[in-house]
């Protein structure tokens, strides 16, 4: 990509990311390049591809360990964006591709989640990370920030993201009843019983709820594998049920 092209990424980013409120001025530009890194170094990859197929069936690499696993990553990603060490890219690309770390969430590792394309990870990795080093060292903080976000514009709703608190707030209506129109749509046009669905749910949903909003907020890792799979097989976080 040459100069003109690179000049004209990053005005697209700077004019998608302010009509989503996201600049340098408001303090949450680290954030979205933080989610544009996730995507990039880690969930459109190899481990993705695993996750879809019958590698992640026999891995044990179901949604809610994607869920808790790209929301950690993204933590990593903005404490390296956020440091002031020039090697902090570096120290992330370890520690994601650390084999032996019991992944936040989950009782697994690297080596049992991605067994079979370790070295295909380990690869899509660090190529993507040497990419965004040359970026880092190229253009200002502001630049570098924008050409990163660029990659999760197809997340823009996901966590670290202004959206997602919405989809938060209106999934806690849902549980908590306050949102009869939801209950009815799924009922009239899925023919879905929100009700079934709820109690199915794990038991920090029924429980503890307030825990439920401030991790899905914060660090959705928190609330393990198995409770963020619940999330992920029903509609009360999406956006349009």
């Amino acid at each position: 990509m040459g100069e003109i092209e690179y000049a004209a990424a990053i005005a697209q980013a700077r004019e998608r990311l302010a009509a989503l409120g996201v600049t340098a001025k408001t303090g949450d530009l680290a954030s979205a390049a933080a989610v544009g890194i996730t995507e990039l170094v880690w969930r459109n990859g190899p481990i993705e591809d695993a996750h879809a197929g019958a590698r992640g069936r026999r891995n044990k690499l179901h949604d809610g360990v994607m869920f808790a696993r790209n929301t950690w990553v993204y933590h990593q990603a903005l404490e390296a964006l956020n440091s002031t060490d020039q090697y902090a890219l570096l120290r992330f690309e370890k520690r994601i591709l650390d084999r032996e770390f019991v992944w936040p969430g989950t009782s697994g590792t690297l080596t049992q989640f991605g067994y079979g394309a370790l070295g295909e990870i380990k690869k899509h990795a660090k190529k993507r990370i040497d990419y965004l080093m040359y970026l880092q060292e190229e253009f200002s903080q502001e630049e570098f920030f924008l050409l990163a976000a660029l990659h999760g514009f197809g997340a823009w709703d996901h966590f670290g993201m202004p959206a997602w608190e919405p989809r938060v707030r209106a999934a806690m209506d849902r549980l908590r009843g306050q949102d009869p129109g939801f209950v009815e749509r799924l009922r009239i046009d899925y023919e879905i019983d929100f009700s079934v669905i709820l109690k199915r749910a794990p038991a920090v949903v029924h429980d503890n709820l307030p825990e439920v909003e401030r991790a899905l907020l914060n660090a959705p890792y928190e609330l393990g594998a198995e409770t963020l799979n619940w999330f992920a097989w029903n509609p009360v976080l999406d956006r349009h049920p």
